[in-house]
């Protein structure tokens, strides 16, 4: 979607609310108190006490994407190594809440926004992905925007970048955008594995410039491992995603470990560069949460932009 704002919650969500939700089906939790708030488009996720959180849905198409958090993540992610908040409890709807909803571990740590990965950050994230990207099986859900091929979404590449035509001019140059997206979508597809779909930095989570967790798994679905590695070349930019590189493919990223090993097809690059062009032009268009300024960056080490077109 091209959207410079945080949707609005279709159902209000308090502290009233959580506390009354878990006093109902969890009151074994409901002492514990209530933290800080975290609002992004789908969901609200509260701290609960030191370790866990609540995560509620705010809006009809966040209560869909949370079904592969509840039932496909925990199979998954069985022997990742790498954080992630897992479900410990799942709510159900009541009077005054319409939809699912979970109690998850809490993980420490700083949006890698406000605390960017450092070159090691950028190795641990590349061994994540590497543990991600495994083959996904036929009934996996696919994402509608980022499961198809890159040949099937030129035109909404083409629709981001009008927006931002419209309201920057000459600083943006949508044929440079559109050479690197056409070289990637014209190379063969990748394989089919699991993917996260959106790593972007308020999902990735630093201590110290390392990874300490990757967050918001509803995105999640059978795509081109490619799409990952595209949105993460976005967050580190090109020095860093060396590394991520280099430790990805050590660590067998890939289908199976059979397409990734040792380095980087040039085919697999020039499909990195197209996904990592498609998410900057998407970022950059929304105005809020360091959004906008990683996709100008982005934009601006690769010629897409000025460099001066860089937004907070």
């Amino acid at each position: 979607m091209i959207s410079d704002a945080t949707p609005p919650a279709e159902v209000p969500i308090d502290d009233a609310l959580v506390a009354a939700l878990l006093h109902s089906q969890f009151p074994d939790l409901a002492g514990l108190p209530l933290g800080s708030r975290h609002e992004g488009w789908d969901n609200v996720t509260i701290r609960l006490g030191d370790d866990l959180a609540v995560r509620l849905p705010r809006r009809k198409l966040g209560a869909t994407l949370v079904v592969t958090e509840f039932e496909w993540l925990p199979k998954i992610s069985a022997e990742w190594t790498f954080p992630i908040p897992r479900p410990v409890r799942i709510g159900e709807p009541e009077a005054d809440y319409p939809w699912r909803w979970s109690v998850v571990t809490w993980l420490q740590g700083t949006v890698a926004y406000d605390a960017p990965l450092s070159a090691d950050g950028a190795r641990d994230l590349g061994q994540a992905l590497a543990q991600v990207h495994v083959a996904a099986p036929r009934d996996a859900p696919r994402n509608p925007y980022r499961s198809i091929p890159l040949t099937s979404r030129a035109e909404r590449l083409d629709l981001q970048l009008e927006v931002l035509v419209a309201r920057f001019g000459d600083a943006v140059h949508p044929e440079v955008a559109r050479a690197i997206f056409r070289d990637g979508a014209l190379r063969e597809p990748g394989p089919v594995t699991w993917a996260h779909l959106d790593i972007h930095g308020r999902n990735v989570i630093t201590t110290g410039g390392r990874l300490s967790g990757l967050l918001d798994w509803g995105d999640a679905a059978a795509g081109d491992p490619a799409a990952d590695l595209g949105q993460a070349l976005t967050l580190v930019g090109d020095e860093l995603f060396d590394d991520l590189a280099r430790s990805y493919a050590d660590a067998g990223g890939g289908a199976g470990g059979a397409t990734f090993q040792g380095s980087l097809s040039a085919a697999t690059v020039a499909r990195i560069r197209a996904e990592g062009v498609a998410y900057a032009t998407l970022l950059a268009g929304i105005d809020e949460d360091g959004h906008s300024a990683a996709g100008w960056k982005a934009l601006a080490a690769w010629g897409v932009a000025d460099a001066g077109v860089v937004l907070s």
